[in-house]
């Protein structure tokens, strides 16, 4: 293995070994992604609306609020004891940092996706048969999305010593790009759009599953190249 790969590997290993010992992120985000299930399934249910139609946009909610989380914690152990400037101040190019971060944050959320689709599937009475590899790919290339951004922005909040409440705000307005898209791809799997809806409005944007899916992935790869270019000007200031 190259010695970027190497690097990318033990910073990897490191935090998410740290994490699954110290288990103060996965429980959090797992119970803060069923609460807001269960919230919005009795909410519709008091509405006595078809629940099946809030499962996407609310499925995506949850993994938006769970990456806002994992990256806000991925730095703040860096920065206990200014950990972060000895970590820069090895043989290592910052751009191999964010990669491993992102990484990390990519499978926080997976596992995060492990507990919360199938609550959301059961709250919302959701059935995706047949359909499990474009909802794993519409999940994955979310949390890319959402991890991409969150990663950099992470970083940026904890360097400037700001409210990690902008953290939040910073990720929703520079994902949402992504967020509709997302959203529209997640309705369109779960059932609940009539043909009728499809190309009007919001739909028109992404009025099918593979457009929605184009879109999501070209962001994504603009989300990544960007903030891996940046990342390197954000650590060194």
């Amino acid at each position: 293995m190259s010695s970027v790969g190497t690097i990318i590997r033990a910073i990897f290993v490191k935090d998410l070994i740290t994490e699954l010992r110290a288990k103060q992120l996965l429980p959090t985000i797992v119970c803060l992604g069923v609460i807001i299930a269960w919230i919005f399934c009795i909410a519709a249910q008091a509405a006595s609306v078809d629940v099946s139609v809030a499962a996407g946009a609310v499925l995506f909610i949850a993994m938006l609020f769970a990456g806002i989380l994992a990256s806000d914690k991925g730095f703040a152990v860096e920065q206990e004891n200014d950990c972060i400037s000895s970590l820069l101040l090895a043989p290592v190019d910052a751009g191999d940092i964010y990669i491993a971060k992102l990484l990390v944050n990519i499978v926080i959320l997976c596992i995060f996706e492990i507990v919360t689709v199938p609550a959301v599937l059961i709250l919302f009475k959701v059935t995706v048969s047949g359909r499990w590899l474009r909802l794993i790919a519409v999940l994955l290339l979310g949390n890319i999305g959402i991890s991409s951004v969150g990663t950099l922005l992470g970083c940026i909040v904890h360097q400037t010593r700001a409210a990690s409440s902008l953290l939040s705000v910073l990720v929703m307005a520079v994902l949402m790009p992504i967020m509709i898209p997302a959203i529209v791809a997640l309705l369109l799997l779960f059932g609940p759009v009539v043909p009728q809806t499809v190309g009007a409005g919001t739909f028109g944007i992404a009025g099918d599953f593979k457009t929605a899916i184009g879109y999501i992935a070209a962001f994504d790869a603009i989300f990544v190249t960007v903030c891996w270019l940046l990342f390197g000007l954000v650590v060194g200031d």
